[in-house]
């Protein structure tokens, strides 16, 4: 009798161990509920222990879920209509176009189910109830929203106050995913632009440019000031210029300039950094503003060539300025001035031919007389059995010189 109970009690073993694993039919086939009360999300990981691979499957399942749940509740119209892109720009849009336009609630897991190689997951959602805690979540996040809207819209409060509520209605928005849904999309985003356009309509800002002259890589001349009427928004300003550097302080309300760049007029223009305004927002907010945002201030500022006088010996003044004038306006009354300190000499050959010769140094000073710049020692110097010729061709290489060596260094040390 034992003997009989031993054998079967292999039996028994070697029976469930020829058994495999019976797949869940939810894996090969995700269910499909006729009467339309459940949907459901299957999602997949791979098993990776140095991974988070169910956390993974978890996450797959969701967007599936948030698939199906968009396919029962959208029609074909409202789902073109929610995929176009014609409301938005590219930067938001593509923030958004990754994420799914519904925000799952009252969701559970049905079952999971592993194989050696990967980890599936399955989640249920009650349709029908789903629907009704969405539709009374929307409802009281919109009436978030409009209270938001009317703080934005009172002109009475300041600007910043403004932005914040404005900046917390849309931020509502995103999470509630009332800018891709298309029951909220085109009524929400048209309150936040009629809003925002409140905003900026009481924007007020003068910029005050003195009438003074300003020269090409002198920046320091360059002055103006940029006021505005809500003063706590100026620290919010960004200043951008077509060329040049520029800079904008709110606590002096005065534009300054670092670098002028090469061009004669030079646009400035500025609009409210939002990133600077908004720090504590989802970016997601900040895009939106950015992109929508149509307030800017700008005006074009005029810098004339810089003007320069020469100094130096009287027969070569004429040379150095034909030389300068490729790049500087030569004037006797300039705020620079590029002297040269040197002589030039004759001397005969041993061959009755003459050598002229010119050598000194360069130095660039400023209305104050300060050294801005100096050059190395110099000499150019021309050939010829005609004394006159000589002359000449010492004038010619030395006016190459200028142009070739010098303007550049006196550029390089000069702030455009």
């Amino acid at each position: 009798m034992k003997k009989l109970t031993f054998a079967s009690f292999i039996l028994l073993l070697l029976s469930c161990g020829s058994q495999k694993n019976i797949v869940p039919e939810w894996v090969l086939s995700k269910p499909i509920d006729q009467s339309r009360t459940y949907v459901y999300g299957v999602g997949m990981s791979y098993i990776n222990p140095n991974a988070a691979y169910q956390q993974a499957a978890r996450s797959n399942a969701l967007a599936d879920l948030a698939g199906e749940v968009e396919s029962q509740i959208f029609d074909e119209t409202k789902l073109l209509q929610k995929e176009d892109s014609g409301g938005f720009s590219s930067a938001f849009k593509s923030e958004t176009s990754t994420k799914s336009h519904i925000k799952l609630e009252e969701y559970e897991v049905v079952e999971t189910y592993s194989d050696e190689l990967r980890y599936y997951v399955l989640y249920k959602l009650d349709l029908p109830y789903f629907l009704a805690r969405k539709a009374e979540n929307d409802a009281i996040a919109m009436n978030w929203i409009q209270e938001k809207l009317l703080i934005a819209n009172e002109s009475s409060r300041q600007l910043t106050q403004r932005f914040h509520a404005l900046a917390d209605a849309i931020d509502k928005a995103i999470q509630r995913d009332f800018l891709m849904d298309p029951q909220f999309k085109v009524e929400t985003q048209t309150n936040f632009i009629s809003a925002l356009r409140n905003i900026e309509k009481d924007i007020h800002a003068s910029l005050s440019v003195p009438e003074s002259t300003f020269y090409l890589g002198l920046p320091e001349l360059f002055s103006a000031t940029l006021n505005f009427e809500d003063e706590e928004l100026g620290a919010w300003f960004e200043l951008r210029s077509s060329s040049g550097k520029f800079s904008y302080s709110s606590t002096t309300s005065s534009l300054r300039c670092f670098k002028t760049g090469n061009t004669n007029s030079i646009a400035l223009e500025g609009s409210i950094d939002f990133n600077k305004l908004l720090p504590q927002n989802d970016r997601l907010v900040r895009l939106w503003l950015q992109e929508f945002s149509r307030w800017k201030m700008s005006q074009n500022v005029y810098f004339q060539n810089t003007l320069v006088s020469i100094q130096g010996p009287s027969n070569l003044q004429k040379v150095i300025g034909e030389a300068v004038s490729t790049k500087f306006t030569v004037r006797q009354e300039a705020p620079l001035q590029i002297a040269f300190r040197g002589e030039e000499h004759d001397f005969k050959m041993s061959n009755s031919r003459n050598k002229h010769v010119i050598s000194g140094s360069f130095v660039l000073t400023n209305i104050q007389g300060d050294i801005l710049w100096s050059s190395n020692e110099m000499e150019k110097f021309g050939i010829s059995a005609d004394k006159e010729a000589s002359r000449r061709a010492a004038y010619t290489e030395f006016s190459k010189d200028i142009k070739f060596f010098i303007l550049p260094q006196i550029t390089r040390n000069l702030n455009y």
